[in-house]
C-alpha cells in the first residue's frame, strides 16, 4: 500500500531523539494518521502503546516512535536524513540546493525551489526545505535519485 506524502516525509526524518508528537508537530501536514499509517506498514515501532494496542503518543522527549529497519540499506545508515542535515551550515546547503534545482527539477520546480530558499531566514527552515527538495526528488526520479542527492547535500565542505 503506497504511503500518503506526509507519512514519507516523517519516515525521512523520524527517529527516537523525540517523541511522536513533537515529530507530527515538526513534520508540515503530518498527524496521527499519518505516523499509524507508518506503524501500520511495519516502518516504525511504537514503545507507548496503551492497553488497547493503539498508538500512544508520549510527551516525554526521547521517548516514541524508533525507526524500524525497512531494508539492509537501512540497518548500515547511523543517523536520519535530518540529523545529518543537522551538520550542514546554512550556507553550505544554500548553495547546494541552489546548484542541483534546475538539472533536477527542471526550469518551473527549480524557480519555485529557489523561491522557496529566498523565503529561509534561519538554518531549520533551510533544512526543512532540503528534506523537501529530496522527497520531490525522490518522487520525480525514484529512490536511487533521491539517495544520490541526500548523499550530495550532507557531504562535507
Amino acid at each position: 500500500m503506497p504511503l500518503a506524502r506526509s507519512s514519507r516525509n516523517l519516515l525521512l526524518i523520524i527517529d527516537p531523539s523525540r517523541s511522536a508528537a513533537e515529530w507530527i508537530g515538526i513534520v508540515q501536514g503530518c498527524d496521527l494518521a499519518a505516523l499509524q499509517a507508518l506503524q501500520d506498514a511495519g516502518l516504525v515501532s511504537d514503545t507507548d502503546t496503551d492497553s488497547a494496542g493503539s498508538l500512544g503518543v508520549s510527551q516525554s522527549p526521547g521517548a516514541g516512535v524508533a525507526p524500524a529497519l525497512a531494508s539492509a540499506a537501512a540497518a548500515s545508515q547511523h543517523m536520519s536524513v535530518a540529523q545529518a542535515l543537522e551538520n550542514c551550515s546554512y550556507s553550505s546547503l544554500y548553495d547546494r540546493i541552489t546548484a542541483e534545482a534546475r538539472p533536477r527539477l527542471g526550469l518551473i520546480r527549480a524557480y519555485k525551489m529557489i523561491m522557496a530558499l529566498e523565503q529561509c531566514s534561519n538554518p531549520t527552515e533551510i533544512r526543512a526545505l532540503a528534506l523537501r527538495f529530496i522527497e520531490q526528488e525522490r518522487d520525480l526520479h525514484g529512490d536511487a535519485a533521491g539517495k544520490t542527492l541526500t548523499q550530495l547535500l550532507i557531504a562535507p565542505e
